[in-house]
């Protein structure tokens, strides 16, 4: 079972951490702020696609949004993972001189 109220109050929140406005996640959402406030208070119920949409435009998983921990850490690992990947190769190579200084010290 979905928890619109906990769905909503986690869209908020992320949507708050990115800096983003009702009417800009809103609008990258493809739905109308009046709809987003609605979702975010808990009162509308969304379909599957619009959570997904929503989902899409903060960057996150539907699971984020349902608040499963063990995903969020997953998801979590995984965009830090892409993040990484997507360095050019002379930060690829700091960010890897680092981690091997300073693994001692996370043993």
């Amino acid at each position: 079972m979905i928890d619109i109220k906990i769905i909503g109050a986690n869209i908020r929140k992320e949507r708050k951490r990115q800096l983003l406005t009702m009417e800009q996640l809103a609008e990258k959402a493809g739905i109308s702020d009046n709809f987003l406030g609605k979702i975010e208070r808990g009162e509308g119920m969304p379909s599957l696609p619009t959570i997904d949409s929503i989902a899409c435009a903060l960057d996150v998983s539907i699971d984020f949004l349902k608040g499963n921990t063990k995903y969020n850490t997953e998801y979590k690992f995984v965009n830090s993972l892409m993040t990484i990947n997507s360095l050019n190769e002379n930060n690829k190579e700091k960010f890897i001189d680092f981690i091997s200084t300073n693994i001692k010290y996370f043993k």
